[in-house]
């Protein structure tokens, strides 16, 4: 997969040395969709790195000391990196080829055995091993591109053993109830496996347009819908098509539910209904969205069926 493109999950070392992670495939004119996620500070565990993205959450996300700017399309601000403070642009894809051809560690060694039960083709590596920063009880973060792909894991894919401590994380991180941490957990995309902890992504390999509508926020609502159209809902952010939906709170409703969120994409991939709280928008075309992980109204996701 050769390409000049930046795609989500790929990871930029910015002219300062920073390291910076994509999560978006929309590429604008100047700049990319990034977020800082490790500063070099001589101390950290990662190689003298240390993480300045240390919780996740898009709350916690705004906190971080990078910059941002406003889309008036999206009504909102996003981290960025300017294209020209990129220094290296480092492919997923490209870093498991280079790991499968020759392992350097016992980390290594464990991603290939992992990527050949998959049997995927279409994989990368992402995270430390990615940035090259890597310490013997990192996490291996495997990128899976392509709806087909994404498919077929969550078919055949069962998982190997539990990681209990991602649970009681994102109940912390996200200040969600524990009962809501454990029903979003899926082992077939968080687990450990040989005492190594594996996180499996999902990337859609091609690029986006920019701006292709103007949406703009509108209040806090509250709905219980069918999901109708769960096609893009492992990739980030995850999207999905809504029907036979019944408005609780707001004066709209919601044809299409996005979340910024990450840790409801495996949830929105296997229920059939839910009730969802967010932020709601109406876009120029009419559309009306419901957000989730909004600045001001955070969200959640709730299975029902």
């Amino acid at each position: 997969m050769g390409r000049d493109y930046f795609l989500d999950k790929d990871i930029i070392i910015g002219k300062d040395h920073n390291i910076y992670v994509v999560y978006s495939n929309i590429n604008s004119y100047g700049y990319v969709y990034a977020y800082l996620k490790y500063v070099y500070t001589g101390k950290g565990l990662w190689k003298g790195y240390e993480r300045a993205f240390k919780f996740y959450g898009v709350h916690n996300l705004m906190k971080i000391p990078q910059s941002f700017v406003y889309e008036p399309c999206y009504d909102v601000s996003f981290p960025i990196i300017l294209r020209s403070t990129v220094y290296k642009h480092l492919k997923p894809e490209y870093k498991l080829k280079q790991i499968i051809s020759h392992t350097s560690n016992k980390l290594e060694e464990i991603a290939v055995e992992i990527y050949e039960i998959i049997g995927i083709q279409q994989m990368g590596i992402t995270g430390s091993l990615l940035a090259d920063i890597s310490h013997e009880k990192s996490d291996i973060d495997f990128v899976i591109y392509g709806e087909k792909n994404a498919r077929d894991f969550m078919d055949s894919f069962r998982g190997f053993d539990k990681d209990e401590e991602w649970i009681y994380e994102t109940q912390k991180n996200y200040k969600i109830p524990l009962e809501i941490a454990k029903e979003l957990y899926d082992i077939r995309v968080r687990g450990i496996y040989k005492g190594v902890k594996y996180s499996f992504l999902f990337v859609n390999p091609y690029p986006q347009k920019y701006c292709d509508k103007v949406c703009k926020r509108v209040s806090e609502g509250e709905i219980i819908a069918d999901i109708d159209d769960n096609s893009n809902s492992l990739f980030y952010p995850s999207v999905v098509l809504l029907s036979n939906v019944s408005v609780i709170r707001g004066d709209y409703k919601p044809r299409v539910l996005v979340s910024y969120e990450g840790i409801y994409s495996a949830l929105l991939y296997k229920a059939k209904r839910i009730f969802a709280y967010g932020m709601l928008m109406k876009c120029d075309d009419g559309e009306i969205r419901i957000i989730i992980g909004d600045r001001d109204v955070n969200g959640y996701v709730k299975k029902i069926l």
